[in-house]
């Protein structure tokens, strides 16, 4: 007998073929025999070996290589032949272990619970100085503390995903997804019923310059959703009003102006692009996934 509910783990992939076989190891390294997961990987738009070694570490997964990439259509499609209630969506270039998931299945299956997501660990054993010094502030911020983004893991109950119905053509998703719901449906998991803990490991940019990348496509995502997406529940999701938290938190001077630094070039970066028309342009940070 199982300890948790039927759950599916959801995994877009596009062109993840460093880091998918480690997210799918880490996923299964814990898992018991007999668990009632169902593992989903949408690898889209993939001109690598992604799928291929998708399907060699997990053979009873289903593995959906879409032509287009795209990450919310990727989502969508999973979603359409999934079989379980609650659904969990899990970035391809992040660690999370079967406890984790299933601790998330089961808070997804509590009355009024629509969204959850897990604590962050940060990995920060190959970032340069510089990026450890942005990334020290960043994990002070409200919405990284209060688990409304940057996990790369949420999950979605059945009466969560009937209200919001399919995921739109957006480069935020999990933005999106943390401003359907009030506070009072949401939950932030650091530890399960039997205190273990709860968390993903992510593996953020290794420099600076890589970051202020990453940085302007989510100000881009936060911006394109705050104008086709409006919602009540916007507010405390973005990144204004977290330094004088940070400060009070014992951050140091020069760790904050790292911090701020980054995001100056990275709103230059992001109205450079939105100028030459190529603010869908998917970015990402590649440092992360080189071996």
């Amino acid at each position: 007998m199982t300890s948790h509910p039927a759950f599916t783990v959801i995994i877009p992939a596009h062109n993840e073929e460093a880091v998918i076989g480690r997210c799918l190891e880490t996923i299964l390294r814990d898992a018991p025999a007999g668990h009632a997961m169902e593992i989903i990987v949408a690898a889209n738009g993939c001109h690598d070996r992604t799928v291929e070694l998708a399907r060699a570490a997990v053979p009873g997964a289903q593995v959906l290589d879409l032509p287009q990439g795209s990450k919310t259509g990727a989502i969508n499609a999973a979603n359409d032949i999934a079989s379980h209630f609650p659904r969990i969506y899990l970035d391809a270039d992040v660690e999370c272990g079967f406890v984790t998931l299933a601790a998330l299945a089961n808070v997804l299956c509590e009355p009024g619970v629509m969204t959850a997501a897990p604590a962050i660990r940060m990995d920060f054993s190959r970032l340069n100085w510089l990026a450890r010094a942005y990334y020290r502030v960043w994990l002070r911020q409200p919405y990284a503390t209060a688990g409304k983004g940057g996990a790369g893991c949420y999950g979605l109950s059945r009466a969560a995903l009937k209200a919001i119905g399919r995921f739109p053509p957006i480069i935020a998703d999990d933005l999106w997804i943390h401003t359907r719901f009030p506070d009072s449906q949401k939950r932030y998991i650091a530890s399960d019923a039997e205190g273990r803990p709860v968390f993903t490991t992510v593996h953020p940019p290794r420099t600076a310059g890589e970051q202020v990348r990453v940085e302007a496509r989510r100000q881009i995502g936060t911006a394109e959703v705050h104008r086709l997406h409006p919602s009540p529940y916007l507010a405390g999701h973005g990144s204004k009003g977290g330094v004088g938290a940070a400060l009070r938190s014992g951050v140091s001077p020069l760790d904050l102006a790292v911090f701020s630094g980054v995001k100056l070039f990275a709103r230059a970066d992001a109205k450079w692009r939105r100028a030459r028309g190529k603010a869908q342009e998917w970015t990402r940070d590649l440092s992360s996934r080189q071996a």
